[in-house]
């Protein structure tokens, strides 16, 4: 599997280092797990820790005694199964997304990049996973390569 941002150069011998770690090992903390209970874990991961940064970073403004830190919330998923690693047993590329709970627009949107490894009997661990900070899609996955269209980011992402 190779990892490439296109736009973010910088970032991506990095990236490739990381994908090819994680699609080769697995975490010694991973268990194996249906893909539902696998999304589901790592979405309430996610929703919490984004609920804490909002909290870390939110500025009280005696001018607006409502004002409170964004909530987050679960937004949907796209899930594609394909064999990224070539070992015949398909695995799990997931976009989740998220959005502020009350105010969800653009400027609120969040979405991660999860990768699953499939094991046999319907099983998956977690390989991986990347913030891309706005709404994306999967455009395709051929030969451990995950194109992802990214709005705003011209020419898109490879993965």
């Amino acid at each position: 599997m190779r990892i490439t941002f296109i736009k973010d150069i910088d970032i991506n011998n990095l990236m490739k280092i990381i994908a090819a770690c994680l699609l080769t090992s697995l975490s010694v903390t991973s268990y194996a797990q249906s893909i539902k209970t696998a999304i589901n874990q790592e979405m309430t991961s996610n929703v919490k820790f984004l609920n804490l940064e909002s909290e870390k970073y939110f500025i009280y403004d005696a001018e607006y005694l409502d004002s409170e830190a964004m909530k987050f919330a679960h937004n949907g998923e796209d899930i594609m199964m394909k064999d990224v690693n070539s070992d015949g047993v398909k695995d799990a590329i997931v976009l989740i997304y998220y959005c502020e709970e009350t105010s969800c627009h653009t400027t609120t949107h969040s979405t991660d990049l999860v990768i699953f490894k499939g094991l046999r009997n319907n099983q998956f661990v977690k390989l991986g996973a990347a913030s891309l900070g706005v709404n994306a899609k999967i455009e395709s996955v051929n030969n451990g390569i995950i194109n992802v269209n990214r709005p705003g980011i011209v020419g898109g992402s490879t993965f």
